[in-house]
């Protein structure tokens, strides 16, 4: 109401004196009108949610989104050098890894082209309980698979099918909230930064080897330092990004960086007759 006087004290001085016409009653009517639109979507507009700052609270959020989710895509690419026994010093700068997930309609697919590694190539297609993958590279043979035709396999029922079940999510985020209050070194909030066109929170979780055998002193013999940081949009929690570093003696330092776009159209159809061969 006050802007709307407001908006008529500077409309009725040019009033004054003057016979009501057409043209002074018109500029009265838009104030008016342009006045109440302000008011109403001033009291209709949503308040924005608080922001998070504790970065076990953002991380639960991160997983509590996820069972909402119906299609999304990712890519990942790799960063420096691993030293592989008996194969040497391997560049994954030019690895890419890419993929997409249909839940609704129980399909995936995923691509890694890895051309350092002696041309590994390998193109994996999951719909419903069926798996079609082709392989090239020395991984051929432990996949008992070829490069020019898809190996179809049957996913056995009793396995779990990422596209078709959903993990109970109370039990998930306990157990992820166990671990995190387990963690030697807590996560730690970062500054909040832009994910595309998003704004995200940002969580860095650092694990050393010794924290992992305090942790579970059977889970790994691994020597070395490891850092993941996830950001997850502010909008939904939905996590944006993820950035895995590994530091150890013997493989060297590489990283991991996986993007992810949620909402997307997802095309994934089983290979041609002619193109397919049961293991």
């Amino acid at each position: 109401m006050a802007a709307i006087a407001a908006t008529l004290s500077t409309v009725s001085p040019s009033l004054q004196g003057e016979p009501v016409t057409r043209r002074p009653l018109a500029l009265m009517l838009a104030a008016l009108v342009a006045s109440l639109v302000v008011i109403l979507g001033a009291c209709n507009s949503t308040p924005a949610a608080p922001p998070l700052t504790d970065p076990k609270e953002i991380l639960t959020k991160a997983l509590t989104s996820l069972p909402s989710v119906k299609t999304f895509e990712f890519t990942s690419t790799f960063t420096g050098t691993a030293k592989i026994p008996q194969l040497g010093d391997i560049d994954l700068s030019t690895v890419k890894l890419t993929g997409a997930l249909d839940a609704g309609n129980k399909k995936a697919k995923a691509s890694l082209d890895a051309p350092t590694f002696l041309g590994t190539k390998i193109d994996a297609l999951l719909i419903d309980k069926t798996a079609y993958y082709k392989v090239a590279g020395p991984l051929a043979i432990a996949f008992k698979a070829t490069s020019d035709k898809y190996t179809k396999v049957d996913v056995p029922a009793s396995s779990d099918n990422p596209t078709g079940n959903v993990t109970d999510m109370s039990k998930a985020v306990t157990q992820v909230q166990q671990w995190l209050d387990k963690l030697p070194q807590p996560p730690v909030k970062q500054a909040d930064e832009k994910c595309g066109d998003q704004d995200c929170y940002h969580v860095t979780i650092k694990v050393s080897a010794a924290d992992l055998k305090t942790l579970d002193p059977t889970a790994s013999s691994l020597d070395g330092e490891f850092a993941m940081d996830v950001w997850t949009r502010k909008s939904d929690y939905r996590p944006a990004k993820l950035v895995l570093t590994v530091t150890t003696p013997d493989m060297g330092t590489f990283g991991m960086t996986f993007e992810l776009t949620y909402d997307v159209s997802v095309s994934v159809d089983a290979p041609p007759a002619d193109q397919v061969v049961s293991q």
